[in-house]
């Protein structure tokens, strides 16, 4: 069948960590066949891979139950156009990365419409439901859906396997990004670009990368800024965020008058900040990992609305909810969460913080390295994402039958 010596791929990426993981996983799969060509939905990662994207990736990244609803009609209309143009272009393999909601409903459309149809591929994914952190329910809708899951937390393997699920562990993008940055940064260079005093305490505040996440915790954040305890005026405030959210997180700041106190940048364009950071306020999600590999002193937090919120709080496991929390089975970064997260608690564990800074670092540091030996980086040329993921899905693709 044509589907089979074609060199298309459909691959879906619906928010700003997996728009990275899709790009290595391209990245990997031009070595092995320069003529490829990825249609789907990504960022400006997998656009520099030569992704031809359908819709603008934030129309994907919706968080919320409330938000979730409201955007239905909609999501379900790309579903349909999506659905449509797989059955046109027939790719050799449909990839989702994360997105569970949107990849979970997807894979099974696909899956009643293949049966109904000549064509047919395999469906994999990347990012398989955090069920350490929401709840076993969800896990019954992925069994025996895909031909691949794939989870890049070492321990996950254990987890699915105990549902009888086989979830393979093929390696972490955001730690080979991490290692690739660690021994390539000219220290004192990096303080004079982003740091006016290198004396100070230099503090990122990391608002999230979702308009929903951003709308919540941002308003919190300018609240810090304007309402510094006398302890945090010799404190660096810089907002890293993604090319999306800049020029709303701009104009806010300016609105609210702390341009002046509070510097915002591009991550992507400035991931060696995190080098350079003394401490850290960042919503729950990927960042939170990054920066405890940075061996960064960091406190969590997340807001929503009330309704979200409260079905949360029946769902969420929040011993689990922070990776650097579940990866260590320890309580390493503390978590504010909605009512909690105030002005008046965060500039407290600031302070507490600041006065016990030399403990908090080296504590990190430990913790950087520990994360490091659980997820088999701790010796160098032990795994790939990049090859382990092309080597993965080139094997479920040269098997299957079309």
């Amino acid at each position: 069948m044509s589907s089979i010596n074609n060199n298309k791929i459909f691959i879906l990426a619906g928010e700003t960590s997996g728009d990275l993981i899709g790009s290595h996983i391209m990245k990997g799969l031009k070595k092995n066949n320069k003529e490829l060509f990825f249609s789907g939905v990504g960022g400006a990662h997998m656009n520099k891979q030569g992704l031809k994207s359908m819709y603008q990736m934030n129309e994907f990244n919706i968080i919320g139950f409330i938000n979730t609803i409201y955007n239905f009609k909609k999501l379900n209309k790309y579903l349909n156009e999506i659905v449509y143009f797989i059955l046109k272009e027939k790719p050799k393999a449909v990839i989702t990365i994360d997105t569970k909601g949107f990849s979970l409903a997807l894979a099974k459309k696909l899956k009643k419409t293949f049966s109904d149809n000549t064509y047919k591929c395999p469906l994999i994914h990347f990012v398989p439901p955090t069920i350490w952190a929401y709840g076993e329910s969800r896990i019954k809708k992925w069994k025996n859906l895909h031909d691949g899951l794939f989870c890049l937390f070492k321990s996950e393997e254990d987890i699915f396997e105990q549902f009888n699920i086989k979830c393979s562990y093929v390696g972490n993008p955001i730690i080979e990004n991490f290692l690739k940055y660690k021994d390539n940064i000219n220290s004192k260079t990096n303080k004079k670009k982003y740091f006016h005093n290198s004396k100070n305490i230099n503090c990122l505040l990391l608002p999230g990368s979702r308009d929903g996440e951003v709308k919540y915790i941002l308003p919190e954040f300018i609240s810090l800024i304007k309402n510094s305890n006398v302890k945090l005026r010799n404190v660096n405030w810089i907002i890293p965020t993604t090319e999306l959210r800049y020029n709303y997180i701009i104009s806010k700041i300016k609105k609210y008058n702390v341009s002046g106190n509070a510097r915002v940048v591009v991550l992507e364009e400035n991931y060696e900040l995190l080098k350079q950071a003394d401490l850290a306020v960042a919503c729950s999600g990927t960042i939170t990992l990054e920066l405890a590999l940075f061996k960064v002193p960091t406190i969590a937090v997340y807001k929503t609305d009330f309704f979200s919120a409260f079905i949360g709080r029946l769902l969420v496991n929040f011993q689990n909810v922070i990776l650097p929390n579940f990866l260590l089975s320890k309580n390493i970064i503390p978590f504010l969460f909605q009512e909690k997260f105030t002005n008046h608690r965060i500039t407290n564990l600031l302070i507490e913080y600041i006065e016990t800074i030399d403990k908090k670092k080296k504590d990190f540091k430990d913790y950087s390295s520990m994360i490091l030996k659980n997820m088999i980086y701790d010796k160098p040329g032990r795994i790939n994402f990049s090859i382990n993921s092309s080597k993965e899905i080139n094997k479920i693709i040269n098997n299957y039958n079309y």
